[in-house]
């Protein structure tokens, strides 16, 4: 086992004797090795650091703090200043590492942990990393996803620690202090110290450097009131011990140094201090509530806000309100015992330290991150506090031959195929583009809560109010997926309720994955984003029935019937196809700048490097993509904004209602024939008549709708990952028969997807990709909003054979989908079995609108 720590001070120092003595419990055989990070540094390395961090402290602590809060608040700096730090340092910690070779790395130094993660990164330390962060405050040249775990000193810790590195894994530590830290009788020290028993004892410590106006500090307690008898520990600052014991103050216990600090920690009411390092952990760790007066600039006053926060500590940061606050303890001695007991709770829930290092020794290494796909990034982006970006879907099972409703250990099996449920979403910065990183750990149990609403509920009544309570409280990113079983159902019947970020997937993907988990295929797996730049061979897109790659979904994986009757193309994408005609410097400007648009869609598997030998294509099948794209982009640029809609676009909550309804699918299919339409374009042309008749006399002649279209095929067809364009499309919504009204929808989808508006689309979200993470952020709210489009819409694809689930018929399924800014409403429908679904979502408030735009569905299929 290799420590690395370094001689700044000695807390780093104390924490690393502190895990050597967990190391030497727990593995007695163990052989440990030591490395100063500072000394790596090179010779006379270790002293300028030393002297640089004393003169901050003493002299200039303004640009300490400059420096600290600039590696928070401006970001370039603070990468910059990790990259260089961890470079530096890696390279010089390489040598030892090797040589050494351990089985684990535990680091207690911000640059010592610096260098390890530059070493993980290069591929050149393959074992476990583990990071004691020795303040209370982590800062970010503390925290770095590359560890396999960071321990911060408390729950309140750990979101700055993941707001330094959003990829860390991040625990909570009991106080990394050596076993002689541990609560005790303070009478029996005070004896032994020779201090009186009924005393008020603060001990004043400033750690072994001796920071801070010791002497100012312990005239002010001397002046609080006379039953206050103060211990100074001055460490190795002399000349503060000398000062203080020229007092000839007989209440005033005057230490130097000491390798028995904690006997003067046991024998105090209150340890006073500036820092918030190790002085602070071993007073919490002999359950000594802190007091910090005048902290020291940077991070001593961030210790102090969190210690604060936490209720462990009381801060005073200015002349005279420490003596105030020693006169508030004395008069109120209950504010001191409930300090006391906050520590106690906080040194009896943390983790103890063998725990920790037998969890970091067993548990995988702490996976890297890969960028998302702009299609997914865009979901991260444009998603708000009111408009979360989750989709969804509900599962309404019939009991078992036996009776029995589906039980948790059913639901449990089949949430194990959810896509992302073993995923944590990294939005980015300015700087950083949004990321997704592997949480192995992560099972469906974790994700999975349940509730019973009967015996013999009403189905309706009971699935309406758990779906607008569960789906009204957001997923999120760290947490992408979660799930409720509802028992209790009349007839015994239960739901699955499945909720998840929008950018783990979508809805195809989701409902190929639970059908082929019921039918016992492989999970989904996602597919790793390409490390090399530049372009790659993709398939082509093919629009598959309901805008979607086969109706029956389960039962085969190729693509079927074509959304309003357009044609499949070649098997190359349409985004490459239509890049490669372009002239030859824009292509090149492009090829140069936009290799993260070419990372996916990915090859098929199936062959070596997941890929399959493809055909050779003409030059005329090239162009004849490219003048698709073209014609889709044109299609796209021209449509404008939407067409005014006279209703509330109000969206000022993540509440949601959901209203339901389904169709006989064999109907459906029957009138789609008798119609000559294809019959998403059908069921559409009913939303065009629902909205019509919501709207009234308001109704615009169109209504401007966006329908997301799979671009998917059979290379990835069980894909993680959003593989969508989609056509904006004015419906008419106008006065007409509802007869005109089929012809009409009908006109517009097949004159929208002939002209490649679908791919085009997608096209332009990768391209959006390209730009600085910044820019792109802001495109993608820009495009995705209320400003283009009124209503989503989408149909999707659901199994048409039956899909049971341990002897439990999944007998219908309900998409939910998800607003966007601006847009008030969204429309999922879903061929399942024997019917088509439809689920409406609305914002909580506008519940009537939902449930009035369902039975108009209805109502205007019962007259085709």
């Amino acid at each position: 086992m290799l420590i690395v720590s370094a001689n700044m001070g000695q807390g780093h120092n104390a924490t690393g004797r502190a895990l050597e003595d967990a190391i030497r419990q727990r593995w007695p055989d163990a052989t440990v090795r030591w490395v100063n990070a500072l000394e790596r540094l090179g010779p006379g390395f270790e002293g300028l650091f030393q002297r640089i961090y004393v003169a901050n402290v003493e002299s200039v602590p303004w640009l300490y703090e400059f420096f600290y809060a600039a590696i928070w608040r401006i970001p370039w700096f603070a990468a910059a200043s990790r990259w260089f730090t961890a470079s530096w340092c890696g390279r010089r910690l390489a040598k030892p590492v090797a040589e050494f070779a351990p089985d684990l790395v535990l680091s207690t130094y911000p640059m010592g942990t610096a260098g390890l993660a530059w070493l993980r990164r290069k591929g050149k330390l393959p074992v476990p990393i583990g990071a004691w962060v020795s303040d209370f405050a982590p800062h970010p040249f503390w925290v770095y996803g590359a560890a396999d775990l960071t321990m911060v000193m408390h729950d309140v810790a750990v979101a700055p620690a993941l707001r330094s590195s959003p990829s860390a894994h991040v625990g909570v530590s009991a106080p990394p202090v050596r076993a002689v830290f541990r609560p005790g009788d303070q009478t029996a020290a005070r004896q032994e110290l020779g201090l009186p028993p009924d005393a008020f004892v603060p001990l004043v410590s400033c750690g072994s450097l001796g920071f801070g106006e010791i002497e100012t500090t312990v005239r002010e307690l001397l002046a609080a009131d006379p039953s206050v008898a103060p211990i100074a520990i001055c460490g190795r600052n002399d000349a503060a011990a000398a000062r203080l014991r020229a007092l000839g103050e007989p209440r005033l216990h005057v230490v130097g140094w000491t390798d028995q600090p904690e006997r003067y920690t046991l024998a105090a009411d209150v340890v006073v201090t500036n820092a918030g390092g190790a002085t602070s952990l071993e007073a919490l760790a002999c359950g000594r509530p802190v007091l910090m007066h005048h902290p020291i600039a940077a991070h001593g006053k961030a210790n102090a806000r969190l210690m604060a926060a936490a209720g462990l500590a009381l801060v005073s940061a200015k002349d005279g309100e420490l003596a105030e606050t020693v006169r508030g303890l004395l008069a109120e001695p209950e504010r001191l015992k409930e300090m006391a007991e906050a520590v106690a709770r906080h040194c009896e829930t943390a983790a103890p330290l063998v725990e920790a290092l037998e969890s970091l020794v067993s548990a995988p290494l702490n996976p890297p991150t890969q960028r998302l796909r702009p299609e997914d990034a865009l979901f991260v982006h444009v998603a708000t506090p009111e408009v979360p970006q989750q989709v969804g879907a509900v599962l309404l099972f019939n009991p078992k031959a036996d009776g029995t409703p589906v039980t948790r250990a059913d639901a449990e099996h089949l949430l194990s195929a959810t896509p992302g449920l073993r995923t944590r979403l990294l939005p980015g910065s300015g700087l950083w583009r949004a990321r997704w990183q592997e949480d192995p750990g992560r099972t469906s149990a974790d994700v999975l809560t349940s509730v019973r609403v009967g015996p013999d509920a009403p189905l309706d009544e009971a699935l309406t109010r758990e779906m607008d309570a569960f789906f009204s409280e957001p997923v999120s990113p760290e947490h992408p997926v979660r799930a409720r079983l509802v028992t209790g159902i009349e007839g015994e019947q239960g739901a699955l309720l499945i909720a998840l970020h929008h950018a783990a997937s979508d809805g195809i993907a989701v409902i190929s994955a639970l059908v082929g988990q019921a039918r016992g295929k492989e999970p989904l797996a996602p597919v790793a984003v390409p490390r090399r730049r530049g372009r790659r061979d993709r398939p082509n897109a093919t629009l598959g029935a309901s805008g979607a790659p086969n109706a029956t979904l389960g039962a085969s994986d190729a693509p079927n019937a074509t959304l309003g009757r357009s044609e499949s193309h070649p098997e190359r994408s349409a985004v490459r196809a239509g890049l490669a005609a372009l002239t030859a410097p824009v292509r090149g400007v492009l090829a140069r700048a936009a290799g993260p648009v070419w990372h996916g869609l990915e090859r098929p598997a199936g062959s070596p490097g997941g890929s399959r030998p493809e055909p050779a294509r003409s030059k005329a099948a090239s162009h004849h993509q490219a003048a698709e794209l073209a014609r889709g982009v044109w299609t796209l640029a021209r449509a404008g904004a939407a067409p005014r809609v006279g209703w509330d676009k109000r969206i000022d909550s993540p509440r949601r209602h959901f209203a339901r309804a389904h169709l006989s699918a064999p109907e459906v299919r029957k009138a789609a024939r008798r119609t000559g339409v294809p019959t998403t374009n059908l069921v559409l042309a009913l939303v065009a008549e629902a909205l019509h008749r919501e709207l009234g006399g308001a109704a615009p002649e169109q209504l401007r709708v966006l329908i997301p279209m799979s671009v998917r095929d059979t290379g990835t067809f069980r894909q993680l990952g959003n593989h969508t364009g989609a056509a904006s499309v004015d419906l008419p919504t106008g006065a007409m028969s509802l007869s005109e009204r089929v012809l009409a929808t009908d006109r517009m989808l097949s004159a929208q997807v002939g002209r490649g508006a679908p791919r085009a689309g997608n096209a332009v979200v990768r391209v959006l990709g390209v730009l600085p993470p910044a820019l792109h952020r802001r495109a993608a709210k820009l495009v995705y909003r209320g400003t283009w489009f009124s209503v989503i819409a989408s149909v999707l694809p659901g199994a048409r054979s039956p899909v049971v689930l341990n002897g439990a018929l999944v007998r219908t399924v309900y998409p939910v989908l998800s607003l966007a800014p601006g847009v008030p409403v969204a429309v999922g429908i879903m061929t399942w079995a024997d019917r088509f679904t439809v689920c409406i979502t609305v914002p909580a408030g506008q519940e009537k609108r939902g449930d009035r735009l369902a039975a108009a569905v209805v109502e205007a299929f019962g007259r085709v």
